[in-house]
């Protein structure tokens, strides 16, 4: 099962080095979804993720257990990184994978959103769940060495001031001068809620018209754009899709993964 090229390109007539990055919420192992449920369609899940091979995923809502299933099945010869929203490796985390031939680790860390320090679990007044960004800066062996930093995030789903505010958090951790990509589960589209990134320089990898990623399990009602992949000025998108395959006609998630090629200016 490959992936065509699609109809989302940016920006052509670049030479190699690329960089392939995906965001995919895989849908908490906790949840009973009936046919859905995670024992029955993770194959289809690893499936989907093998196929869109790419040099970093950031996956949400992922407990150890399915991150160690796909990790297995999906992505060997990937590093992952990214602590449980619980602390001490516990609840779902922000794990985010790269190729351990191409990237050299050179820090990460799990950082919780609210209003005290962010280096434990903690969560804002109000949420149901502490939020937490998995924050990783690696050196590109195939761009000379470059280094990047990548986000992976999962956004509160109840409340778009939380949303708002976690956003601006994020942008206060962030380094302007940094080569960045931004991926994951921001819970909204809005405009306004995403302005901090904008004003940091990022933009989105999708263009407007690209449909939406979180389905609710059905192909009938309009999807709503939720999951998003940010980069700054360092990188060129050549390409990106939101990808809609369903292995042997299987949802591998309630949300479509997105999926971004991108190449260094």
């Amino acid at each position: 099962m490959g992936i065509a090229r699609g109809p989302y390109v940016r920006d052509v007539g670049v030479t190699d080095p690329t960089l392939a990055v995906a965001t995919f919420n895989v849908r908490t192992r906790r949840a009973f979804d009936g046919t859905n449920s995670w024992p029955l369609r993770r194959g289809a899940t690893a499936a989907v993720v093998r196929a869109l091979d790419v040099d970093v995923i950031g996956l949400q809502e992922a407990y150890a257990g399915p991150v160690r299933f796909l990790a297995r099945h999906a992505l060997p010869g990937y590093r992952a990184v990214g602590d449980g929203r619980s602390g001490h490796g516990r609840g779902e985390r922000c794990a985010l994978f790269a190729r351990s031939d191409r990237f050299a680790l050179l820090d990460a860390a799990t950082r919780w959103f609210g209003p005290g320090p962010p280096t434990g679990p903690q969560r804002w007044p109000g949420a149901r769940f502490p939020r937490v960004a998995t924050i990783a800066r690696y050196g590109d062996r195939r761009a000379g060495g470059r280094e990047l930093t990548v986000v992976d995030l999962h956004l509160d789903a109840d409340h778009a001031d939380l949303r708002a505010a976690s956003v601006r958090q994020l942008a206060s951790w962030l380094d302007p001068s940094a080569a960045l990509v931004v991926l994951g589960d921001f819970n909204t589209d809005d405009h306004d809620a995403l302005a901090p990134l904008r004003d940091l320089g990022l933009r989105p990898a999708l263009g407007p018209e690209a449909p939406g990623t979180a389905h609710d399990w059905s192909t009938g009602a309009p999807a709503a754009r939720l999951d998003h992949v940010f980069v700054s000025e360092a990188f060129m998108v050549i390409d990106a899709r939101v990808v809609h395959d369903r292995p042997g006609g299987r949802f591998p998630s309630d949300h479509w993964p997105v999926r971004a090629e991108l190449a260094w200016r």
